[in-house]
């Protein structure tokens, strides 16, 4: 089985949370007051890259000769898509109203602090349907901040000096991914360093990073959510709601609507990626407890889109990430003199697609409707691994005997693979044989294949 040690090496908070049994819920807690505010680690896909990621980069783990440098990654923090912002806007505005009025009737247990916190929030009015789904400034660092981090490492590889000869630079068709490459080349090459290189373009039919979109089979079997919908007509998350609405002043037949709900989780989360170190008022309407649930109704929903839950069509899932996969081998591989010295490329949370050939994040007990309190321990946390800004980077060390070493990182963290050293580094020879299926397979007419 194939992980990635990221609980072994985050702060130790981080550990105690994540492996801790379900939280018990404090109607009466207060998170204005609360110098740790610990929801922030459970923020799903939405979660600040910053608290997941390897703090050092260890760039010696071989004594060959740093040479190819691979990265796949996520944009960094964005603000809400189109179909989100006119609903967050018009129903928190809505919803602080009654917060307030039910505050002032003495129906909530909310504290006076949070209560503030609610009344003087306002709805940034930056954040319009013109720019909607951009890129934020604090995505844009987290790209910028994470660029410097491999150049540090990989000095010889990731060169200040931009050439493209040396650089290949690729995203989607979307400003939050053009932007965040935008950003990555800043952090390799300087202030505006971005305005210099030549960026790939992106075809009309993006089957390359965005495959799952052009794959009938995927599209028709990922309609359904019927795993997650179970979740949510459970006792933990039916639960879970009347608590929220109670600590807002939501009782009776006036609970809050799940649709409410997930808006109020939705603005917490972005402003807490926007500013993790600013507090967001609507936070307060979630316990740690709350939040768990949270965060598990929408695992099972990505373990069911784009991860394990279901086992008969993994090859399926494996085949839509074969253009990457072979990218990633064929560069590995090649001993061209003229090939780029670095590949990168940004797209959206699909490219955690990735990571299954590599049988990483893999629970033995699968994630379903019935079994919250025994999951957290769960190594399929999108919190955690999937972030804003996640990546994974493979780098190729040259050996003098002829088989390579080449190291994987997952967020600035060693993978972990079946066969390989326990600091992420494996032997060329066993990786291409491994995946030679993906070497040299036509994968426009496998994608889309379940065999």
């Amino acid at each position: 089985m194939f992980s990635v040690v990221n609980l072994l090496v985050l702060p130790s908070l981080v550990i105690f949370y994540t492996q801790s049994e379900v939280s018990v819920h404090n109607p009466f807690y207060c998170y204005s007051n609360d110098p740790i505010r610990p929801r922030s680690m459970f923020g799903g896909i939405h979660s600040i890259y910053e608290i997941s990621r390897g703090q050092t980069i260890n760039a010696n783990v071989s004594t060959c000769n740093p040479t190819k440098f691979w990265m796949a990654g996520r944009h960094g923090a964005i603000l809400p898509l189109a179909p989100d912002v006119p609903n967050i806007s018009a129903t928190v505005a809505r919803l602080q109203s009654e917060i307030l009025l039910n505050y002032d009737q003495g129906r909530t247990s909310l504290c006076a602090s949070d209560i503030e916190l609610i009344r003087n929030w306002r709805f940034d009015p930056n954040i319009t349907m013109e720019n909607a789904g951009f890129l934020a400034s604090s995505g844009w660092d987290e790209m910028e901040a994470l660029a410097q981090r491999f150049q540090i490492a990989f000095p010889s590889i990731l060169s200040s000096t931009y050439s493209p000869n040396d650089y290949f630079f690729r995203s989607t068709d979307l400003q939050r991914t053009k932007a965040s490459l935008n950003a990555f080349a800043d952090g390799l090459f300087g202030v505006n360093g971005h305005e210099q290189v030549q960026f790939e373009d992106v075809p009309e039919q993006d089957v390359f990073m965005r495959s799952n979109q052009y794959c009938p089979l995927y599209i028709e079997i990922n309609a359904e959510r019927v795993e997650q919908n179970a979740f949510q007509n459970g006792p933990e998350y039916q639960e879970m709601t009347t608590q929220v609405s109670a600590k807002l002043g939501f009782h009776g037949s006036h609970v809050l609507r799940n649709s409410d709900i997930a808006i109020l989780a939705q603005i917490c989360r972005f402003e807490r990626i926007w500013d993790q170190n600013s507090t967001s008022p609507f936070c307060a309407a979630f316990s740690i407890a709350n939040s768990q649930v949270i965060e598990y109704y929408e695992d099972v929903d990505l373990y069911h889109r784009f991860g394990y839950g279901r086992p008969e069509y993994r090859r399926l899932y494996e085949n839509l990430m074969c253009f990457q996969m072979q990218d990633m081998l064929r560069f590995i591989q090649s001993n061209d003199a003229n090939d780029h010295k670095a590949r990168i490329f940004n797209g959206q949370v699909n490219q955690f697609m990735t990571l299954l050939s590599f049988r990483a994040f893999d629970d033995d007990a699968p994630l379903t409707r019935h079994n919250f309190a025994q999951q957290m321990q769960r190594v399929w946390r999108s919190s955690i691994n999937m972030p804003m800004a996640s990546n994974l980077a493979v780098i190729r060390y040259d050996c003098d005997d002829d088989d390579n070493d080449v190291l994987f990182l997952y967020n600035e963290l060693p993978l972990q693979i079946s066969g390989c050293g326990p600091n992420g580094v494996c032997k060329q020879s066993l990786i291409l044989e491994r995946f030679s299926h993906f070497l040299n397979v036509n994968c426009m007419d496998v994608f889309c294949t379940n065999s």
